[in-house]
């Protein structure tokens, strides 16, 4: 051990030695003594300080040393790490909500919707890879410039409609094919479904 601290302690200073004639400048010099001369005090101090932290010291009773303390701040810090990610998939998928909301809003004959977003997250991560289904319940209802004068909808005689056909198919539609041009949304992770009052 001593004749490895000795070798240690003369590699440094020939190396500052070195240093010190490859460097031009005298101003650089004493720069490089000055930091030099740290390395070989650091150099000499290193056994003492291994020897003081290994047997007149527990490093049980000081938490920088413990290893446990280090742990503790890596569990902590992936905790943490875990927490944010979480928000930040938690906050994309409300701002995409808000923006579809707004979007599928300004169509005539929408009065409503609620946007419900599913997406596909990297193995192991809150890593967002893709969009995984979007569900949006619209309420209908009257356009703000139908609300002033209501439009007189188109009166068959003699035939009778087929109850059990969706009325809304074509307002469903159309809000299908602007989300999916919009956001390229594939059509098929797109549902769109009515809720009456």
């Amino acid at each position: 051990m001593f004749t490895g601290w000795v070798k240690y302690i003369i590699f440094v200073v020939l190396f500052a030695s070195f240093l010190e004639l490859l460097l031009p400048s005298s101003s650089m010099q004493r720069f490089v003594r000055v930091i030099m001369g740290l390395f070989i005090m650091l150099a000499i101090m290193n056994p003492i300080i291994s020897i003081v932290q290994n047997h007149l010291i527990p490093t049980n009773q000081i938490p920088a040393l413990s290893t446990n303390f280090g742990n503790s701040i890596m569990n902590d810090s992936m905790n943490m790490s875990n927490d944010r990610e979480k928000l930040s998939l938690e906050l994309y998928k409300k701002e995409l909500a808000q923006q579809m909301k707004i979007l599928v809003m300004a169509i005539d004959g929408v009065a409503d919707v609620h946007v419900n977003i599913e997406v596909n997250t990297v193995k192991n991560s809150s890593i967002v890879s893709g969009i995984e289904s979007v569900i949006l319940y619209i309420k209908p209802g009257l356009s703000a410039k139908d609300r002033k004068v209501a439009a007189v909808s188109k009166i068959t005689i003699g035939e009778q409609k087929d109850k059990s056909e969706d009325p809304y198919i074509d307002l469903k539609k159309r809000i299908s094919e602007i989300v999916t041009e919009l956001y390229q949304i594939p059509k098929e992770k797109i549902e769109v479904k009515t809720i009456h009052p």
